[in-house]
């Protein structure tokens, strides 16, 4: 999770070359035969090289779609209960939690990492819920973010060592818009998206959740000249580059009136109490 205040994640095609090869024939006339001179024979063509292989894709989330598409609801809640009652796909997810520590990331480019690393904090999230099944709240279950270790690609890590150390590494990554990626099980967390983040519309799926929640949470107060935001936005305002940045990054993210009174230095940016209440749903 996070480290707030209180102390604190194609086909092989074969490509075969037909030599071709022809010969000269000798004619004859009803007059006196006279021989040709045989054409050359054509020398072979070369067979053609193969095609380049098509890149694998470096981890195979089809299992973890699986499980989004059935338990992620429309309003951002996920069924716990109804997951844990389907051992069918309780042992898909044991797989995937067995593959991502098996996982050997070096080597992908920057964005396959980024997504493999978010989609693996989430995983950890919901497995670790139903691992400690019947749950509250995260925030009050002791050393769910920073008591217990998983293996990530072959290093051991707390949900918390994953999120703050690797996910959040902006020598790494640099990407502030993963606080609305990782899914930390609770109400007042960006909603898990609904298909796994992969590196070809990373920057794509990442948009769409930060303006999704921005949108969803901001509430502008114009009589107070105030505008109240997620805690997020206080936990991590160093990602987004401090009090200045925040207010930018917010403003991008609001319809043009809301963002007008954002950007506005008389408008207070203030922050509404998280909610840690478990974001269940039947």
């Amino acid at each position: 999770m996070r480290r707030y205040a209180r102390g604190m994640t194609r086909p092989l095609l074969l490509a075969c070359a037909l030599l071709a090869s022809c010969s000269s024939s000798a004619r004859t006339t009803s007059e006196t035969p006279a021989e040709e001179e045989a054409a050359p024979e054509p020398a072979p063509r070369e067979a053609p090289e193969d095609p380049p292989e098509a890149a694998e894709a470096p981890f195979d989330w089809g299992p973890w779609a699986t499980i989004l598409e059935a338990y992620v609801t429309d309003d951002g809640g996920f069924r716990y209960e109804a997951l844990r009652a389907n051992e069918a796909h309780r042992g898909v997810l044991r797989a995937l939690v067995s593959r991502i520590a098996e996982a050997d990331v070096d080597g992908w480019p920057q964005d396959a990492q980024l997504a493999f690393f978010i989609n693996a904090y989430n995983v950890l999230v919901i497995h670790t819920v139903l691992e400690r099944w019947p749950i509250e709240s995260v925030i009050r279950s002791e050393g769910f973010f920073d008591g217990v270790e998983y293996p990530v690609a072959g290093v051991e890590r707390t949900l918390n060592d994953l999120e703050n150390d690797v996910i959040r590494d902006r020598e790494r990554f640099g990407e502030p818009r993963i606080h609305f990626a990782v899914n930390c099980a609770s109400v007042g967390c960006p909603p898990l998206a609904d298909a796994p983040y992969a590196a070809g519309d990373l920057d794509a799926m990442l948009a769409r959740q930060a303006q999704a929640y921005v949108r969803a949470t901001t509430r502008i107060d114009r009589g107070a000249d105030r505008a109240r935001v997620s805690q997020i936005f206080e936990w991590f305002a160093e990602d987004f580059g401090g009090a200045d940045g925040v207010r930018s990054f917010l403003a991008a993210h609001l319809p043009d009136e809301d963002a007008a009174f954002v950007r506005e230095a008389s408008t207070e940016i203030a922050h509404f109490e998280y909610d840690w209440a478990l974001n269940s749903r039947p």
